[in-house]
């Protein structure tokens, strides 16, 4: 799998934040938060093992000495995938130790009786799956296609979406779950169904990683006048978003997490060098991403294993001037989650400094001995935590443990050497109210292809006067034949399903085609 550059970026956000509050006077004065991180390799059974070794308290470099009484940990951020962060989470509970998540936003996860100690910085999808519906009816579309990850995040979130598009009349032609790695047996399967099916607006719940494989079949088979509509998950991706792909995935529309600037990542990214980290082979394995060359220590069957890179990495190399996903700060969205996490945690523990013997949250009105610290009494103050962030955001959870759900609509615009861009064109805020929370700007949309037109997707073309929907066995609703209207009745209204009216009328002249009815307003 290749390294992941969006995710080392969390990472090192992860640590931003933490350094950031320990240079802060004004937050948790006298006291210095630790860390130690985990890499789950996106995978369950690894993220488990993390967690149980940081929960028995036999991770490397953690000494008492310096980390005075208790456990030393208090809370964990993780994980990026949903079904690792339920892993996590189940472990979690079990020991009362406050979790928060920056990415994972499987509607699961909102179970408190399942996952107690769970916190997330992103929306639940329950509601990213209604803002879908709200914009699937905003445009008409009635004749669509799902894929999504073969996994927690893909199948509950395609399973949502189903349900609740079905309900607004529209019709999935297929709902299809994306191989974990490069099946191509399958994703010729997957491609097969969607040029048999001619559906154009696809939505797909599922990591960049996992949709590059359908991606690069339906390139090679030059696949085009698709309408995709992007997750979370890969709605900014980098690695779908190249001039490459440009004629499949240009116009695509996607829901986005809001982002933010913050002031001195951009140096504190670049900071890194191989050299300055001698034993991080993550900082290798960046290096070898961003410039496409290899450290000549590797021995030859990691060699073989990179493939014909282009150059031997000599470190002179300069991250200031690579544009790549890692150091590219415009787009700081799930990092700005990671960052809201890390001081949730800061700002639930300087809470607890304030409180006073007497007026505590605990047993006789005590307060927590700070050298003594649990997780479970940081777990009180995180549910209570509310405060704003340095750029004017509001963060507290509700009683599922989520934030307020918003989002920005982006749309994949071509610019002129090719590559694309993410263009703000509407939002979705789920606290006003229902006629109000998706806000679209339509006239700066552009559509697959370089459309300025609206696409259209239906499975049938709507019925005239005179005629109506006739059902097609086996297939869905909103795929119909439309007939003549039988002698004696008439049809008024396009598209209505079997909307012959019946007339009792008698006609000496049977020789006309149709009757063309004027409603007086």
């Amino acid at each position: 799998m290749p390294f992941n550059l969006r995710a080392f970026r969390w990472v090192q956000l992860m640590i931003f934040a933490i350094e950031e509050i320990n240079n802060d006077p004004s937050l948790l004065p006298n006291i210095t938060l630790g860390y130690k991180i985990y890499d789950s390799c996106a995978t369950p059974a690894l993220a488990l093992r993390a967690a149980l070794t940081i929960l028995n308290g036999q991770e490397e470099n953690v000494t008492l000495s310096r980390c005075n009484g208790g456990s030393p940990v208090h809370a964990l951020i993780a994980d990026a995938g949903s079904t690792q962060s339920i892993t996590i989470a189940r472990t979690a509970g079990l020991f009362g130790i406050p979790m928060i998540s920056y990415f994972s936003s499987c509607i699961c996860l909102s179970n408190k009786k399942e996952f107690p100690t769970f916190f997330r910085t992103i929306p639940s999808d329950y509601f990213q799956v209604a803002a879908f519906v709200q914009l699937v009816k905003h445009f008409g579309w009635t004749w669509l296609a799902a894929f999504g990850s073969d996994d927690d995040y893909g199948h509950l979130g395609i399973s949502a979406f189903v349900e609740e598009v079905t309900k607004i009349g529209a019709c999935v032609a297929f709902a299809e779950y994306l191989p974990k790695f490069n099946d191509k047996g399958k994703i010729l399967h997957q491609v097969e169904l969607i040029k048999k099916t001619k559906v154009k607006v696809i939505l797909v719940f599922a990591p960049e990683i996992e949709l590059n494989f359908l991606v690069e079949e339906l390139v090679r088979q030059n696949v085009t006048g698709l309408q995709w509509l992007a997750s979370e998950a890969w709605s900014t991706a980098a690695l779908l978003s190249t001039a490459a792909n440009s004629e499949i995935m240009g116009g695509t529309l996607g829901l986005a997490i809001r982002r933010a600037d913050i002031p001195g990542i951009k140096q504190f990214l670049v900071r890194l060098h191989p050299s300055n980290y001698p034993g991080n082979e993550y900082i290798k394995q960046l290096w070898e991403a961003v410039f496409h060359c290899t450290w000549t220590s590797h021995n030859d069957t990691e060699n073989a294993r990179l493939g014909p890179l282009k150059h031997v990495c000599t470190g002179q190399e300069d991250l200031k001037v690579a544009q790549n996903a890692f150091t590219d700060e415009t787009q700081l969205r799930v990092s700005y989650n990671t960052y809201r996490a890390v001081y949730a945690v800061a700002h639930s523990i300087h809470n607890m400094l304030q409180c006073q013997n007497g007026q505590g949250p605990f047993v006789n009105e005590t307060c927590p001995d700070i050298s003594k610290l649990k997780p479970w009494q940081v777990l009180h103050y995180l549910k209570k935590v509310k405060f704003t962030t340095a750029f004017g955001d509001e963060v507290r959870f509700d009683v599922n443990g989520d934030p307020r759900a918003t989002y920005d609509l982006l749309n994949w615009q071509r610019v002129p050497n090719g590559n694309m861009k993410y263009i703000k064109v509407g939002q979705y805020d789920a606290s006003v109210g229902t006629d109000n929370q998706l806000v679209i700007e339509k006239e700066g949309i552009v559509w697959s292809g370089g459309q300025k037109m609206v696409i259209e997707a239906k499975c049938s073309e709507s019925c005239l006067p005179g005629t109506r929907k006739g059902a097609r066995t086996g297939e869905p609703i909103c795929c119909y034949d439309c007939l003549p209207c039988a002698e004696g009745e008439i049809s008024n209204q396009t598209a209505l399903h079997n909307n012959a009216i019946p007339l009792n009328l008698n006609f000496e002249n049977k020789n006309f085609y149709e009757i063309s009815v004027q409603m007086k307003e």
